[in-house]
């Protein structure tokens, strides 16, 4: 490892079972990294963030840290409403993470601050709205200050608004040193933050060939539909920059690059899919 590599995996592999989710997965995290990880759902991203946080154990292969101090936050794809306040949660975190009590009451201070989040001492995170969950979720994994910060779906369900403000709030925390790993849907954090793409297919980690980092607008479009398994499965294989999520419902949520959005909707569409929206987006930096 180089004096600059936090962490890395070298031929890690993980199953579940008889199932192989990841196999032969090298991959390594330098200081100031900001690294993406994309791919369908059951692709193997949360299992690889999981690894990454040293949640779970590895079937073979080899985690290897810089020192044994390193600091690692994660946040989980949701965090419960639960019946605390910010604050009282936040304090419960902290204990957990060894931190004194007067520097855990000014670290808290600190990180609602940062996040702009008001420090309310009645508002119980049960009534907290989604961006509001979010901000709290990332200070949990702030608590003690991160060398690596690791995020699963970031912007899920996150509305304009609060996705422009955790776009600034992670450029600020790299730019402070903190490198992050962050698994998500959509092209959005890719093309709004200086980064390096990985798609994970069928089990394997790839590096993605397009520079993020020089696009100045990215078109992209959301389609809200249904289509069956195998048409699912023959779509992912024809469309491998095509991501989707699955609402409680059962419909689809597609996001697909301008590249591919024609020739998508005729496959989707001759084999009997049904759109119930379609949208076209833009980003610009």
């Amino acid at each position: 490892m180089t004096t600059e590599a936090l962490l890395t995996l070298k031929g890690v592999s993980k199953k579940y079972g008889n199932r192989d989710v990841l196999t032969d997965v090298s991959l390594t995290i330098n200081k100031g990294d900001c690294l993406i990880l994309r791919g369908g759902n059951g692709s193997g991203k949360s299992t690889m963030l999981r690894i990454v946080s040293g949640l779970i154990p590895i079937n073979s292969g080899e985690r290897l840290l810089k020192h044994s101090g390193l600091v690692i936050g994660y946040t989980p794809d949701r965090l419960s409403k639960l019946r605390m306040t910010s604050t009282e949660y936040l304090t419960h975190m902290g204990r957990i993470s060894g931190i004194p009590k007067n520097n855990l009451k000014n670290r808290i201070r600190e990180l609602h601050d940062f996040f702009s989040l008001e420090q309310n001492n009645t508002l119980k995170m049960s009534h907290f709205s989604k961006g509001m969950l979010q901000k709290t979720n990332l200070m949990q994994a702030m608590i003690k200050t991160p060398d690596v910060l690791v995020l699963d779906e970031p912007f899920s369900g996150l509305d304009k608004e609060s996705t422009g403000h955790l776009l600034s709030s992670l450029k600020r925390i790299i730019s402070q040193g903190t490198s992050i790993v962050a698994a998500v849907h959509d092209p959005l954090l890719a093309g709004q933050l200086e980064s390096r793409t990985y798609w994970i297919r069928q089990g394997r980690v790839l590096m993605d060939s397009v520079d993020n980092s020089s696009d100045h607008s990215i078109a992209f479009f959301e389609l809200e539909g249904s289509v069956d398994q195998e048409t699912l499965d023959r779509l992912s294989g024809l469309f491998s920059d095509v991501t989707w999520k699955t609402f409680d419902n059962g419909y689809l949520l597609f996001t697909i690059m301008k590249k591919d959005y024609r020739d998508f909707l005729i496959e989707f569409i001759h084999n009997g899919g049904e759109i119930n929206s379609l949208s076209r987006k833009e980003l610009n930096e």
